[in-house]
C-alpha cells in the first residue's frame, strides 16, 4: 500500500491556499450571474505530425453561459480538433485555452470541473450488453448531484425501452441515450457532436427542445452539425471554420445578412446554362435538384408551373435586379416568381467556397 508523508504546517497552508483559490475560480466560472466566459480561446494553434499546415491557426473566441454555439465547417476544417482541445483530449501546443476559469491542462486531474462537462460524441461506443436503465443508473453514480435518470429517460423518449440492451437499439435510440447520459450530471457546458444524426423528426424536435431548455438554464452548448437548418434553428451564435481559422463569428441572422446576394425562384424557359454564364449569377439549380439537397425544406410547389414548358429554377444572384431584367427580356412569360434572402445553407456554401486570406 502506498503511504503519504504528513505535510508540514507550511505545506498545509500552501495546499489550503491553492485549494481556496481553485474553488473561488470554479465558483466564479459556474455562477451564471458573473459574465466571465466559460471557455476562452486565445491564439490557439494546432499542427499534426508531418502535416504541411496547422489544422488550427490563431483561433480566438470567448463562449459564455446560455449561448448555443454552432461550430460549422467543411470536413477537415478543424472542428473535431477544436472540440478535443476544449475537452482536454489533445495537448495544447500554442496559445491559451481556459475552461471554467482554469487552464484546460487542469481538466484531466480536476474531477470537479470534469463533472461539469456533458459530452455527446457522434461515434461514442457503449457496452453492448447493458440495458438502457443500466447505462443511466451507472452513469448517474459518476456525479455527486445527478439529475433524476428516470425523468431524463422519459424526456428523451427512452421510458418504454429501459430493459432493452444497447446492442438492440436503433441509431436514433442510441443518440437519445447518449444525450440523456450527457445531461445526467446537470452540466455547465454541454458538447454535442452531430447530436441528431439518425434521429426521426419527432426525436429531433425533442432534442432541440432539450437544448433550448439547457441554454435557458445558463448552460453553454457547443454544437457541431451538418444539418444547417438545425444550426439556424438552435444557435444563438455561429462560428465558421475554414482553413484552420474563424472566417465568421456571429448570429445566424447576421451571417445571412452579410451576404449580398439573394435567391430568385421562378419558372422560365431560359436555359440554366445560359443563366449560369451571366457574371452576377453564382449558382443555378433546378427545383428537383434543390429537393434532394434539403428534404426538410424542399418546396414541391415549384414543380407545378402554369407553363408546362417552363423549368422551375433556383438562381443565386449578386445583383438580383439585373438578373430579373435579363430573365424577363428573354422570357416575358416567366412565372411563379419569388425573391428571398439567402438561407444559412446558401451563406455557408458561399463563404466556404470563397478564398479567404490566412
Amino acid at each position: 500500500m502506498n503511504t503519504v508523508s504528513p505535510l508540514s504546517m507550511a505545506d498545509s497552508a500552501q495546499v489550503h491556499a491553492a485549494q481556496t483559490t481553485s474553488n473561488t475560480a470554479l465558483d466564479r466560472a459556474t455562477n451564471p450571474q458573473i459574465a466571465s466566459p466559460l471557455i476562452r480561446l486565445q491564439a490557439i494553434e494546432h499542427r499534426y505530425p508531418n502535416a504541411e499546415a496547422p489544422v488550427l491557426r490563431s483561433v480566438s473566441a470567448d463562449f459564455h453561459a446560455g449561448e448555443v454555439v454552432a461550430i460549422l465547417g467543411a470536413n477537415g476544417a478543424g472542428k473535431t480538433t477544436l472540440i478535443q482541445l476544449m475537452l482536454g483530449l489533445l495537448p495544447l501546443q500554442q496559445g491559451e485555452l481556459r475552461v471554467l476559469d482554469a487552464p484546460v491542462r487542469q481538466l484531466p486531474v480536476d474531477s470537479r470541473r470534469r463533472a461539469m462537462l456533458g459530452v455527446m460524441m457522434q461515434n461514442a461506443v457503449l457496452p453492448a450488453n447493458l440495458t438502457v436503465a443500466e447505462h443511466l443508473q451507472l452513469a448517474s453514480h459518476y456525479h455527486s448531484a445527478p439529475a433524476d435518470w428516470l425523468e431524463l429517460a422519459e424526456l428523451c423518449l427512452l421510458g418504454e425501452i429501459l430493459d432493452r440492451r444497447y446492442s438492440a437499439l436503433s441509431g436514433g435510440q442510441k443518440q437519445s441515450l447518449q444525450l440523456a447520459m450527457a445531461l445526467l450530471g446537470q452540466p455547465r457546458i454541454l458538447f454535442l457532436d452531430e447530436p441528431t444524426a439518425g434521429l426521426d423528426v419527432q426525436a429531433r424536435q425533442l432534442l432541440w427542445q432539450q437544448i433550448r431548455q439547457a441554454a435557458a438554464r445558463g448552460v453553454l452548448v457547443i454544437l457541431t452539425t451538418h444539418y444547417l437548418e438545425e444550426a439556424d434553428q438552435l444557435a444563438s451564435r455561429i462560428v465558421l471554420l475554414k482553413d484552420g481559422h474563424f472566417i465568421a463569428d456571429c448570429s445566424p441572422a447576421a451571417l445571412k445578412a452579410q451576404q449580398q446576394h439573394k435567391q430568385i425562384r421562378c419558372a422560365c424557359q431560359v436555359s440554366p446554362e445560359l443563366i449560369q454564364s451571366w457574371p452576377e449569377v453564382l449558382r443555378v439549380q433546378t427545383a428537383a435538384a434543390h429537393s434532394l439537397v434539403g428534404s426538410q425544406s424542399a418546396e414541391p410547389a415549384l414543380l407545378a408551373t402554369a407553363n408546362p414548358s417552363a423549368l422551375p429554377l433556383l438562381i443565386d444572384s449578386q445583383q438580383v435586379e439585373q438578373t430579373l431584367q435579363r430573365l424577363f427580356a428573354l422570357d416575358p412569360k416567366l412565372s411563379d416568381l419569388t425573391v428571398s434572402a439567402m438561407s444559412l445553407e446558401q451563406a455557408f456554401l458561399h463563404l466556404t467556397s470563397q478564398e479567404h486570406a490566412a
